[in-house]
C-alpha cells in the first residue's frame, strides 16, 4: 500500500508539472476609462518604428481577455487602444498566465500585475522615474527663471544629485535583478559610464578624441546582442539606428568597419543576427547619401552571399543580381560603356566626351515626372553651358516618334538626345534604371561622383563635389 501511495503522489507531482508547462498564454486586462463594447489588440515591438499584431478582445464584464494555445515570444508588448494611444509592458516568453489593471489618465502610477514578477520590477523602475522626472521639472523651471549666478549654481548641483540618484538606481536594480528580462531592459537604457576629463597628451593638452572613442568603444556594453526577445523592444534597433547616425563617420570605408563590428556582436543569436543583418543592409541600400553604395555590396557579398542559410535559392538569385547590377555603378567607378544614337541616326559615345562634368538623364517620354521636370531641366543646359557641364537626355524606350514628339514639345534641342536605337542594352538591369528619370553625374574622365541626384540638387552637388576635391589637395600638398 505504501509503494502504490507513492507512485500516486509522483503521478501527481508529474502531472501538476506538466499543467503549470502547458503552452499558451492568458492574459487578463482591466483598463478604467476605455468605453464598453470596445475592441483593443495585443501586439508586440519589432523594432523600434512598428508592431506587430497577435490578438484582439472585447470587454467582457470589464475584463479584456486575450487567449491563445501558444506561448507568447519574449519582448515589450502593447495594449493598443488605437493608432495613437496604446501601453506597453514586458512579456518574458514564460509566463502563461498574467492579469493587468490600470487607469488611463495615468497608465504607469496606476498599473498593477498579477503573475508578473518581472513587470513588478519594470514599473516599479519606471515609477521611480516619473517621479524623478517630477523633481527635475522643478529644478529645471527654477534654472530657467533665475538670474543669480549663486541660486543657479545651487539648482546645477541639485540636478546632478538627481542624476546621480537616477544612475545609482538604475545600477541597483539591474545588478539586484541580474538574471531577469526587466533589467536587461533597464540596462538598455543606461548610457556608457565615462570619465570626468580626458587624459592629458604629451604635449601638455587634453586628448579631443578621447571621450568620443571610448563612449563608441563602450555605446553597447549595456545592449544583451544574445537575447532575442530585445528584437520585440524598441531599444536595440534605436541603438544601432543612433550608433550608426551619430558615431559613425558617413563614408564607405567606416561604414564597413563598424558594419562589421555589429554584424559580429549580433551573431551571439541567429535571429538577431538576421535581423541586424537586414537593418544595415536594407539602410545602405536605400540611403539618400551619395556614395555610400559599396556598403550595401560589401554587406551583400559577406554575408548574404556567403553565410545566410536562412536563404532559399531564388533569394539568394535575387541578392546576387543586385550586385552585380549595383558593383559596376559604384560611386568611384568608371561610367559602363554607353553607345548610343541621336535622333538623326548618329552615333554617340558617352565615353569619347570632352565635359568637366556630364549628366546622363534617363526618362521615358511617357513619364509623367519626366514631363513635370522637363523645363526645369532645359534651364539648368542653358544657364550652366558654359560651365564645361553637358546634358545628356537618354530615352529609356524604343520609339523614336515619341522621343522627337518629346524632343519638340519641351524643347530639349538644347542638348544631346540620346536612345538605343541598336537595342544593345536593358538599361534596368546595365545602368539601374529602375525608374524614371534617374540622373548619373560623371567627371571629367566618366567617372561616378554621384546619381539619383535631383535636378534641383545639380549645381549644390558639383560645387560642393569641388570644394571636396580642393581641400583633398590641399592636404595632400
Amino acid at each position: 500500500m505504501k509503494r502504490i501511495g507513492f507512485i500516486i503522489f509522483a503521478l501527481m507531482v508529474f502531472a501538476t508539472k506538466v499543467m503549470s508547462q502547458t503552452p499558451g498564454y492568458d492574459i487578463k486586462v482591466k483598463i478604467n476609462g476605455v468605453e464598453p463594447d470596445k475592441y483593443i489588440h495585443l501586439a508586440h515591438y519589432y523594432g523600434y518604428n512598428s508592431y506587430i499584431k497577435v490578438d484582439s478582445a472585447k470587454s467582457v464584464d470589464g475584463f479584456f481577455h486575450f487567449k491563445g494555445k501558444e506561448n507568447l515570444k519574449g519582448g515589450i508588448y502593447l495594449i493598443v487602444l488605437n493608432a495613437a494611444k496604446y501601453y506597453d509592458f514586458l512579456v518574458t516568453g514564460n509566463e502563461n498566465k498574467m492579469e493587468v489593471e490600470a487607469d488611463t489618465t495615468d497608465f504607469v502610477k496606476s498599473v498593477k500585475f498579477i503573475g508578473s514578477k518581472e513587470n513588478d520590477i519594470l514599473f516599479g523602475y519606471r515609477k521611480y522615474l516619473a517621479s524623478k522626472s517630477e523633481e527635475a521639472m522643478v529644478i529645471q523651471k527654477e534654472l530657467q527663471s533665475q538670474k543669480d549666478p549663486v541660486v543657479l549654481e545651487l539648482n546645477k548641483s541639485k540636478m546632478n544629485k538627481l542624476q546621480e540618484e537616477v544612475t545609482a538606481y538604475m545600477n541597483n536594480v539591474t545588478k539586484v535583478n541580474e538574471k531577469s528580462f526587466a533589467a536587461k531592459i533597464i540596462k538598455a537604457n543606461i548610457e556608457p559610464e565615462l570619465p570626468k576629463e580626458a587624459p592629458m597628451l604629451a604635449n601638455g593638452k587634453r586628448d579631443s578624441t578621447f571621450l568620443f572613442n571610448l563612449y563608441k568603444k563602450k555605446f553597447f556594453d549595456n545592449i544583451d546582442f544574445s537575447d532575442d526577445r530585445m528584437l520585440r523592444t524598441p531599444f536595440l534597433q534605436s541603438k544601432v539606428e543612433k550608433y550608426f547616425k551619430d558615431l559613425v563617420y558617413q563614408i564607405t570605408d567606416s561604414i564597413i568597419v563598424d558594419s562589421d563590428k555589429i554584424i559580429k556582436l549580433s551573431k551571439k543569436n541567429k535571429e538577431v543576427y538576421r535581423y541586424v543583418l537586414w537593418m544595415l543592409t536594407n539602410k545602405y541600400e536605400n540611403t539618400d547619401i551619395v556614395g555610400l553604395d559599396g556598403v550595401f555590396v560589401h554587406l551583400a557579398e559577406t554575408y548574404y552571399l556567403k553565410e545566410a542559410d536562412w536563404l532559399d535559392s531564388t533569394q539568394r538569385a535575387k541578392f546576387k543580381e543586385r550586385v552585380s547590377i549595383v558593383k559596376p555603378l559604384m560611386t568611384g567607378k568608371l561610367m559602363p560603356p554607353l553607345l548610343l544614337s541621336d535622333t538623326l541616326g548618329l552615333e554617340y559615345n558617352v565615353m569619347n566626351g570632352k565635359a568637366k562634368y556630364t549628366i546622363l538623364y534617363f526618362y521615358s517620354p511617357d513619364c509623367g515626372h519626366c514631363k513635370d521636370h522637363a523645363p526645369e531641366l532645359v534651364k539648368f543646359v542653358d544657364q550652366n553651358k558654359s560651365k564645361g557641364i553637358e546634358v545628356l537626355n537618354i530615352a529609356v524606350d524604343y520609339d523614336l516618334e515619341k522621343i522627337k514628339k518629346f524632343a519638340s514639345t519641351y524643347k530639349t534641342q538644347n542638348m544631346r538626345n540620346l536612345w538605343d536605337a541598336k537595342n544593345r542594352y536593358y538599361f534596368r538591369n546595365y545602368y539601374d534604371v529602375y525608374s524614371t528619370p534617374t540622373a548619373y553625374i560623371l567627371d571629367s574622365q566618366k567617372r561616378i561622383i554621384g546619381k539619383r541626384i535631383p535636378i534641383e540638387e545639380f549645381s549644390k552637388f558639383i560645387e560642393f563635389h569641388e570644394r571636396k576635391e580642393e581641400a583633398l589637395k590641399k592636404k595632400i600638398n
